[in-house]
């Protein structure tokens, strides 16, 4: 494809048509000195939209060659910084100039994703500001309820006493951290404090992942009322019901917006975002948007996770490393509060902000969690140490036979789903394993997989029909369908229901059944890819690397992958490969920590 504006004539390889016609658009209607420059700079903000960036940075970009192909030859050359900061100073793409883009603090944004970003800094600095202390006795009351052994190093104690003062909260941590468990202890708190009259909403971004909080909310209950923590009044006041993102700010059909918003608030005093790493710019801005003035906010995640399909990084935007420390009032408040001595800011502080380290679920010389600590640190060389130093629960294949490394788990797993005839037991079996891939594309994506898959349990002759569908067939649904309460990732089975052929889904203690006729969006998901599993969790795993090297590779895609294994994880890599995704972290830009 060529561009070619003011004699300007570039052969430049691999260009979308949507970021080519979007710049060719907007520059019709922009004033520019240098149109070319101009041109391009549109072309790659559009094409970082696509990648999940906010916004174009103009220092990370400066000097940097974009568009050529595998010899290097085409393409275009940005120039650098100070030439291309003047360039779009000279274009009337301020803030106030109500053009389409805006150049604000050396980043280039479409009009529209600089509104979310400043909608949402401006919303949470509100919230922010809105930090409170309540009656100190009262509050001390209630801590020592929640927390009797009283430790003053206890992580949980000092995120619970931190978050009884603040109108915005984020508590983040890693897998097996006791967030849930902390939460849940934070929210009956909240309610002593407030006469149990706090109206709680508890959501997550996707179905699966809320049906995941509310059984961990419901255990820690049961665990809590057991300990004599939670009296029956604390147990009422906190809810088992959390929905999805978008079933509670209102769908409305074939529209972008959504029922809730800023003239239609939600009836809510108090808000719960599981999940919140998966949550995107344009979400958190309306979902702020729809949030009362008067109420709280609370974020929960593992900002170290995958950030959200489209654009934004709001949880690790918001999750500075290591944590900055706190303002001379708040330590004073978690002194008195808990006897703890927290680390007070030097500069910017993050008072809002508590983070658990401390993993219950993965011991701290276990494979699972050493492996997980080393990728996400950018170890490579430790990482793959690790995971080839045969320690249990690792399980590591460098090279041989894809499809007899396949094979081996159709055999221990997925031909069990088609013998069994109880579907509870069935259930059991599809929560214990699941094969998880990069790519949904290519000869080790998802898609692929699945099919050798498909082609090999026929052969055994387990299935007796040839239709799409069979009973033990694990399936995913790939879009929302908000008249059924079925959403995007939710996972079930085909079984044998009362003669016919089911798509069924776990829902609580409840099976729902559905005529895989009502879902055309179903497809089969013996092996996922990491994505979709986000929210998810398999006693076991086996992780599947690409034999080349993909720029979807990162640390952060491992770190997942891995995570989502509670006891065993079996891993087919090179070592050229694995080192690679170590190396490379997912770095979006963003305005949204220097605007807070």
């Amino acid at each position: 494809m060529y561009s070619s504006y003011n004699h300007c004539r570039v052969q430049l390889h691999g260009v979308e048509a949507i970021d080519y016609y979007l710049a060719g658009s907007l520059c019709r209607h922009l004033p520019a000195q240098d149109t070319p420059l101009l041109f391009h700079s549109i072309m790659l903000l559009s094409s970082l939209l696509r990648e999940g960036h906010g916004c174009l940075k103009l220092q990370a970009e400066a000097g940097q060659w974009h568009w050529r192909d595998e010899e290097r030859k085409g393409g275009y050359h940005f120039p650098a910084f100070a030439q291309w900061r003047n360039t779009l100073r000279q274009t009337a793409l301020e803030p106030l100039d109500n053009q389409p883009l805006v150049f604000e603090h050396e980043r280039l944004y479409l009009r529209r994703y600089w509104a979310f970003e400043k909608g949402v800094a401006d919303r949470l600095k509100e919230l922010m500001v809105r930090s409170f202390f309540p009656d100190r006795d009262l509050a001390i009351e209630v801590l020592g309820q929640m927390f009797p052994d009283g430790q003053p190093d206890d992580q949980q104690r000092l995120a619970v006493a931190n978050a009884m003062g603040s109108g915005f909260s984020v508590i983040s941590g890693g897998p097996g951290t006791g967030k849930t468990f902390t939460v849940t202890k934070l929210l009956a708190a909240l309610q002593c404090l407030n006469n149990h009259q706090l109206r709680i909403a508890m959501v997550a971004p996707t179905g699966k992942a809320a049906q995941r909080l509310n059984e961990s909310v419901a255990a820690a209950k049961v665990i809590l009322q057991k300990q004599g923590v939670l009296a029956p009044e604390d147990l009422l006041g906190i809810p088992e019901n959390a929905t999805t993102l978008h079933r509670c700010l209102g769908v409305i059909p074939g529209q972008h917006e959504f029922r809730h918003n800023a003239a239609n608030p939600l009836l809510f005093d108090l808000l719960l975002v599981d999940e919140a790493s998966m949550v995107d710019l344009p979400m958190m801005y309306r979902l702020l948007q729809a949030l009362p003035h008067e109420a709280s906010l609370i974020l929960l995640g593992d900002p170290d996770q995958l950030p959200s399909v489209s654009a934004g990084s709001v949880l690790a935007d918001l999750t500075p490393r290591p944590h900055p420390g706190y303002s001379a009032a708040r330590q004073q408040w978690l002194q008195q509060l808990a006897g703890s001595s927290s680390p007070m800011a030097s500069g910017k502080n993050a008072d809002y902000l508590s983070v658990l380290t401390d993993s219950r679920r993965f011991a701290e010389k276990g494979g699972i969690g050493r492996l997980g600590a080393a990728v996400i640190a950018g170890e490579a060389e430790k990482s793959w140490d690790i995971l080839d130093s045969r320690i249990p629960g690792l399980q590591l294949q460098k090279e041989g036979d894809l499809h007899s490394w396949l094979d081996g788990w159709i055999e221990t797993y997925y031909q069990l789903l088609l013998q069994t005839g109880d579907v509870q037991q069935a259930f059991v079996l599809l929560g214990a394993f699941r094969i998880l891939c990069v790519t949904r594309s290519g000869p080790q994506g998802a898609e692929q997989v699945n099919e050798y898959i498909e082609v090999q349990l026929r052969r055994t002759g387990l299935i007796c029909t040839d239709g799409k569908w069979h009973p033990g067939c694990p399936v995913m649904v790939t879009r929302n369908h908000y008249e059924l309460d079925l959403y995007n990732g939710d996972t079930g089975l085909i079984v044998q229901h009362d003669g016919q052929l089911r798509a069924a889904f776990a829902k609580g203690d409840e099976l729902h059944y559905f005529s895989p006729l009502r879902l055309p969006s179903l497809e089969a998901v013996y092996a996922m890819t990491v994505h979709k599993t986000q929210g998810s969790e398999f006693e076991r795993v086996a992780l599947l690397l690409p034999d080349n090297d993909l720029p979807l590779n990162s640390r952060e895609l491992l770190y997942t992958g891995i995570t989502r294994a509670r006891n065993e994880l079996m891993i087919r890599a090179s070592e050229a490969i694995w080192k690679k995704a170590v190396q490379r972290n997912v770095e979006r830009y963003s305005g949204l920590p220097d605007r807070l």
